[in-house]
């Protein structure tokens, strides 16, 4: 095989010829696509050279986009929502009124600089012909655009989806999500490909990982991601991705192994989610413990009713010791890390307690917010529409929560990267 043509960039060039062991060698072309070329199939290598800039490359490395990353928010309960139909009645089946470029200047003006896009895609697809309709298509685009038009940054993926991906991370399903993996994300990442780096694809949302077999099946999952994105030319040669990791959840991220190879260098996040169950998410009590009401060091034993409210299992030193831990196997190893999800469920409290919650929630969002950063972790808060967990109020197009905003900003302010 010879090969010729005019080419930007190429990696690894025949290493194999200085006497390494390099058995492929890849050339990223005018388009931004990149080709992977076995070394012992070549016999020669001609380049033309031109003055043409590289115009199809993003420069911006992970680290690089982690850092302009200043405070993040979902759209959550949204785009991902599907049940109602098939239809753009999805869009407000959970509560939304549909997303205008108000609701996005809303969240800009807030002080967010950067969304997470929530979408289900899976859904229109499979009762289109597994082409997503272009439709759908063209009104996630719609909001994307509204971001862009902000300068935001968005983290735009494939959300739970009816379950696909993330509740099949098993060896008889693997072939089939691969494939559904690639045929979906070959149409978004296409249909996006010249949107430059503030455009961040994700690869899933919360895959049901819980050992090492399925973390292998993961990787899969994931490598077909990377491999789709790249293959589809434009800016998506170089465009930064984001890697869900085994179950989202903070213990398992460095715990298993799910991180797939990327033939661009320093361009791979790591995300995980971050919910401290009986203080986030528990809405009554159980037979095996209550529902707690306040978290961290000032707030510890506090009894309503005979009941402690306070949240003992999870303190300020279990978020240093997982951060830590994410920040020594990710972050100081040049890759960062996004905290995707994070929120603290509303409460109807009598007048006594509901201050002091909302109180306590303002100072968990400050702290967890300022540590994520000193990690360097991007901090990303799950926002729903004027529900149990939103700080935006969409329908008046304004903060709806002004101490939890405030705790959020100043948790952003002082915390700062270590890149």
């Amino acid at each position: 095989m010879r090969i010729r043509g005019l080419f930007l960039a190429v990696c690894a060039i025949c290493a194999h010829l200085n006497g390494s062991a390099q058995e492929h060698f890849y050339v990223w072309q005018k388009d931004g696509s990149v080709t992977q070329f076995d070394v012992a199939d070549v016999d020669s290598i001609t380049f033309s050279m031109s003055d043409e800039p590289a115009e199809m490359e993003l420069k911006m490395t992970a680290t690089q986009l982690a850092s302009k990353m200043f405070l993040a928010c979902n759209i959550g309960n949204t785009f991902e929502s599907v049940g109602c139909s098939t239809t753009s009645s999805n869009e407000s089946c959970w509560g939304s009124p549909k997303i205008t470029q108000q609701i996005i200047d809303a969240y800009k003006e807030a002080g967010f600089n950067t969304v997470r896009i929530p979408v289900a895609w899976n859904t229109y697809a499979e009762a289109n012909g597994g082409v997503i309709p272009e439709w759908w298509m063209k009104r996630i685009q719609e909001v994307v655009d509204y971001c862009m038009k902000d300068d935001l940054y968005v983290l735009l993926n494939i959300h739970w989806d009816g379950g696909w991906l993330e509740r099949h991370v098993e060896a008889a399903s693997q072939s089939s999500v691969n494939k559904t993996q690639e045929n979906l994300w070959g149409q978004i990442a296409s249909h996006f490909k010249n949107y430059d780096e503030h455009l961040v694809f994700c690869s899933a949302n919360e895959p049901d990982t819980e050992n090492d077999e399925q973390a292998a099946i993961l990787k899969t999952y994931h490598q077909t991601f990377v491999n789709t994105v790249r293959a589809t030319g434009g800016y998506n040669g170089t465009r930064c991705l984001v890697i869900q990791c085994a179950g989202t959840a903070a213990d398992k991220a460095v715990q298993y192994d799910y991180m797939p190879t990327d033939i661009v260098p320093n361009r791979l996040l790591m995300e995980f989610h971050y919910y401290p169950y009986t203080y986030a998410l528990m809405e009554e009590d159980a037979d095996w413990g209550p529902a707690h009401w306040f978290w961290g060091k000032d707030y510890q034993n506090i009894i309503v009713d005979g009941v402690n409210r306070s949240c003992s299992w999870h303190t300020e030193e279990t978020v240093i010791s997982e951060f830590s831990a994410i920040k020594a196997k990710f972050v100081d190893k040049g890759i960062p890390v996004v905290m995707g999800e994070f929120a603290i469920m509303n409460r109807e409290l009598s007048a006594e307690w509901q201050e002091k919650f909302e109180e306590c929630r303002a100072a968990y969002y400050y702290f967890l917010t300022k540590t994520a950063k000193n990690y360097g972790i991007v901090p990303v808060l799950w926002d729903t529409p004027n529900g149990s967990k939103s700080v935006i109020d969409r329908d008046k197009c304004t903060v709806g929560n002004q101490k939890a905003m405030e705790g959020l900003l100043k948790g952003a302010n002082e915390g700062v990267y270590p890149f």
